[in-house]
């Protein structure tokens, strides 16, 4: 396969797990927020604070797959990770990594250092001494993390335009059956009930 179809591929598999990232965001977003929190309060307060820990435990865990190392040493040899880092190589190889892109990616995994504590002693591995102590894991701020939605947006438009496959706006998830259509039923059953 010549590099630019690899690099097209692994894209094609990175920017898919972006558009699955800032679907899980927006899920999150949509269903624990001010405006919900009575409903769900109303209707099964305990699954919903089990829910929004599962889909936190999973934001972290895959915000963190995109700032891993290009590739992973184990027993059986080298595997690659689909990451900024190894885009970025491929990329620098063919000659398209700009600036605009490198820093972008930088952006990227930057963020994902500051989470990779909670996945590696928390989520990855359940560390002893952090359980103990109760030392808090992998804390953003909300305009860290809001920026960090933004910076995958515009990394994958860079990098598709710079591939000439061309941006495609995640921005929005919504469908029929989502997070939105499942308050609005909640809600309605709430004004019945009274």
């Amino acid at each position: 396969m010549i590099e630019s179809e690899k690099a097209i591929e692994i894209f094609g598999h990175f920017r898919e797990h972006c558009i699955r990232l800032k679907r899980d965001y927006n899920t999150y977003s949509d269903l624990f927020n001010e405006s919900s929190r009575e409903v769900l309060s109303k209707i099964a307060p305990t699954f919903f604070t089990d829910i929004a820990d599962i889909l936190q435990r999973d934001w972290i865990l895959q915000a963190c797959k995109l700032s891993d190392p290009p590739e992973s040493k184990r027993k059986d040899g080298i595997h690659y990770n689909i990451t900024v880092q190894l885009l970025n190589q491929s990329l620098e190889r063919m000659g398209l990594l700009s600036t605009e892109i490198s820093n972008t990616g930088r952006s990227i995994v930057e963020y994902g250092e500051k989470l990779k504590p909670a996945r590696d002693k928390y989520i990855a591995h359940f560390d002893y001494e952090h359980q103990v102590q109760g030392i808090p894991l992998g804390e953003t701020s909300e305009p860290e993390l809001l920026k960090f939605i933004d910076d995958i947006q515009q990394y994958c438009d860079l990098v598709g335009e710079a591939l000439g496959i061309g941006p495609l706006d995640f921005s929005s998830s919504g469908c029929a059956g989502d997070a939105l259509d499942l308050l609005m039923h909640l809600k309605r059953a709430c004004l019945q009930a009274q």
